[in-house]
């Protein structure tokens, strides 16, 4: 799973000053990165936060059953019980402790998109040039 998979994404030359990135659009992926911790195929436990701003959690006990593998949790509320429900449904000391910055950050750049696409936050400024601001 670590070298090769449906879901690698390879980016940039390999050569002697620098190594390719390598990304992985899998499922339950926090990060979207090519590492153990991070799988959401080589590990029983995982935690996912989609676009639509949906919680799912992993069941480990029923990984021979893909259809019922997963359970989804919506994060329909403000951003603030939003976050609290991430810490303690996915990020408590009994499933994933060491997934709670990576899905807080997910989660709340995904919510700052929503409000940008829905036109009630602006869009982050992108830094250009050397010395830009």
């Amino acid at each position: 799973v670590k070298n090769n998979n449906a879901f690698l994404v390879k980016r940039g030359k390999k050569n002697s000053r620098c190594g390719a990135v390598q990304f992985s659009k899998e499922r339950g992926n926090l990060l979207n990165v090519n590492s153990f911790k991070y799988s959401g195929l080589a590990n029983s436990k995982a935690i996912d936060i989609d676009h639509s701003l949906n919680l799912t959690l992993k069941a480990p006990k029923k990984s021979n059953a893909p259809a019922k593998n997963v359970t989804t949790i919506p994060l329909k509320k403000c951003a603030k019980t939003s976050s609290k429900v991430v810490k303690s449904q996915g990020c408590n000391k009994f499933y994933r402790a060491d997934l709670t910055a990576a899905a807080t950050g997910r989660y709340a750049k995904l919510y700052r998109d929503s409000q940008v696409k829905k036109g009630l936050a602006k869009a982050a400024r992108s830094k250009t040039g050397r010395n830009s601001r």
